[in-house]
């Protein structure tokens, strides 16, 4: 087990990438639970929703417009530059939940109770993913590189600008036809708290396999 930590976070290019696709799997994974409990989404998967709903695209399509609009706008208007986690998140996303949906379908259960459960699970999946992808050192997501950059040009803390970023996307998704409801609230608290508690959980694991390696 020791010597499986310390091949899965050691600095080679493979290894990074797989810790990444597994994270950006672990997102997508939270995204598509969102979704099917039917009692709202994440700000930003209720943005997703409404343009999927609004345009006739898979959900995993309105991602990727969503991040690659992203991406191209930064590129062009201030000539930033991104790792290839970057374009890797934006794609891959798409692809994990446009998979988990040809799978799955729409799985929302009819039991009250099971949609609660996958409420409860969605954050988990995704602040796991975000811990696990960021992790890997290979570049911000679109939505990041975003937040970072309006840090930069004002004076108001991240907390600010995510709260700001959130309304603004959650109200986006709900003009195009997206579910509000409980769980947009229950995302909007939890998924950062779960995100940093990951971290941490993270954090310890590459020390852990660290000083295997080194011992």
């Amino acid at each position: 087990m020791n010597n499986v930590l310390s091949k899965i976070f050691n600095r080679d290019l493979l290894a990074r990438i797989m810790i990444f696709l597994a994270g950006v799997f672990l997102i997508s994974l939270g995204i598509f639970l969102f979704i099917n409990s039917q009692l709202g989404s994440d700000p930003v998967t209720v943005l997703i929703d409404g343009i999927s709903e609004t345009l006739g695209l898979t959900v995993g399509q309105a991602n990727f417009l969503i991040n690659g609009g992203i991406i191209l706008a930064l590129l062009l208007l201030t000539g930033r530059k991104f790792g290839p986690g970057t374009i890797l998140h934006a794609v891959f996303v798409g692809i994990f939940v446009d998979v988990l949906f040809y799978i799955f379908g729409d799985a929302t259960p009819q039991f009250i109770l099971y949609r609660f459960m996958m409420l409860t699970a969605a954050p988990i999946s995704l602040g796991s993913g975000i811990a696990i992808y960021v992790s890997a050192g290979m570049g911000e997501g679109a939505l990041e590189a975003l937040m970072m950059l309006l840090k930069e040009k004002s004076n108001f803390s991240l907390k600010i600008i995510k709260t700001a970023m959130d309304i603004t996307f959650g109200a986006a998704g709900v003009l195009l036809g997206a579910t509000f409801g409980i769980g947009t609230l229950f995302g909007a608290l939890a998924i950062g708290p779960v995100t940093q508690l990951a971290f941490g959980y993270v954090r310890r694991i590459k020390a852990y396999a660290g000083y295997r390696q080194n011992s």
